[in-house]
């Protein structure tokens, strides 16, 4: 686990490698899905990015051997504070269904 630092008002981009039980780099492909949630527990998220389509303000989920997070600073806007950040992967050829990949720590700071 390791920390994410982003600014209020300012953009962030983080890589994501999606691996396999095995440590193996899997590269999502056509069909699959990856999405990023920010939020904490037991509350409604305050961002969820998903690789199918960007959101109002332009963050997006990139696909690829290493899948972009782009965090646009519109996005970017809810109370400073320290939050977690999951990222998952849908593999639709494989049971359809939500893996959790990693999970980081997000902090939020007042630029």
């Amino acid at each position: 686990m390791s920390l994410i630092l982003a600014y209020q008002g300012l953009g962030k981009t983080v890589d994501v490698t999606i691996k396999d039980v095995n440590g193996d780099a899997i590269t999502p492909g056509e069909n699959d899905l990856v999405r990023a949630t920010i939020g904490r527990a037991g509350e409604t998220p305050v961002l969820t990015v998903t690789s199918d389509a960007p959101t109002a303000n332009g963050s997006s989920f990139t696909k690829g051997a290493a899948c972009r997070l782009r965090l646009d600073a519109s996005d970017l806007g809810f109370a400073a504070g320290t939050y977690s950040l999951s990222v998952e992967y849908f593999d639709r050829a494989d049971a359809s269904e939500w893996k959790m990949i990693e999970k980081q720590v997000f902090q939020l700071e007042v630029s």
